[in-house]
């Protein structure tokens, strides 16, 4: 889509610039109607190359994963084509600058960079999705966290050694001591003054369950990791279908995961049924 706009853009432009040459004659107005359609058509050529994260890069992993079947694969192979074209892009941006055009190749070469850092990471997420494929949460989860009564105050919330150690996040409950009402972490608590601790509760310092990613024990990981990612907790409360808290997934519990993954055979991937040890 975003060559084919440009293209489109490059030949409006052109189009303008003939009838204005034709109207008035040569002069500013056309010479800079000229360059913007010179611009345009240049940037539907570059986007159409075939390498990620370009829009030609998208359109080669459609054709990859039409002709293979396989998602990962095919990201895969456009991330490749995106380092190598970023990489020749970076060699000639070293050769404009050996010839004295500094500035060119300077740009060509951050230009180059920033393809083979963005196609690099596209290739990790592909093999990161890959890893996770058909992995539930409740592999990755912390069964039962330790939680936080909402009535409790800050100063004791601080001050109990139950919430020191292990984590910095807790999910916070109501009454019954399974319904969650949101998440509270020693880092927002800490943030309440001193003075004020003993009269300031859980409640009012937590994350409301509605701000809070709730997924639940047969959701799919790698559906969810984008979401806490995106997150600023980097956090999901797990809820079974009655809405009881049956557990806690962090980004770090996920890394273990895959690090478990990456390393265990694949008999004992399909034997554990858990996934690794909660060492956290």
């Amino acid at each position: 889509m975003g060559p084919l706009v440009s293209l489109c853009l490059g030949g409006c432009f052109a189009l303008a610039a003939w009838l204005v040459d034709s109207a008035v004659g040569p002069g500013l107005a056309s010479e800079a109607l000229v360059w913007l359609a010179v611009i345009n058509l240049l940037l539907a050529v570059f986007n159409s190359v075939p390498a990620a994260p370009l829009d030609g890069g998208r359109l080669l992993r459609a054709f990859l994963w039409w002709r293979t079947g396989d998602r990962a694969r095919a990201t895969a192979g456009a991330a490749a084509a995106g380092r190598g074209f970023g990489w020749f892009l970076l060699l000639g941006g070293l050769l404009l600058f050996a010839r004295g055009d500094v500035v060119g190749g300077l740009w060509l070469a951050m230009i180059a960079w920033f393809l083979i850092a963005a196609a690099t990471a596209e290739g990790q997420q592909a093999e990161l999705r890959a890893v996770l494929r058909g992995v539930p949460v409740r592999q990755a989860m912390t069964f039962g966290p330790v939680t936080v009564p909402a009535e409790l105050s800050v100063a004791a919330f601080l001050a109990d050694p139950r919430y020191r150690y292990r984590h910095s996040a807790f999910p916070v409950t109501g009454d019954d001591g399974h319904s969650p009402e949101g998440l509270v972490t020693l880092k927002t608590a800490g943030r309440v003054p001193e003075e004020q601790r003993e009269a300031v509760g859980v409640r009012e310092v937590m994350i409301p369950l509605s701000q809070v990613i709730v997924v639940g024990p047969d959701d799919q990981l790698v559906e969810i990791l984008p979401r806490m990612l995106a997150a600023t907790g980097q956090r999901a409360l797990v809820l079974d279908e009655d809405g009881t808290l049956v557990g806690i997934v962090a980004s770090s519990d996920i890394s273990r995961t895959v690090s478990w993954l990456m390393t265990a055979t694949p008999e004992g991937r399909r034997d554990s049924g858990s996934g690794p040890a909660d060492t956290t």
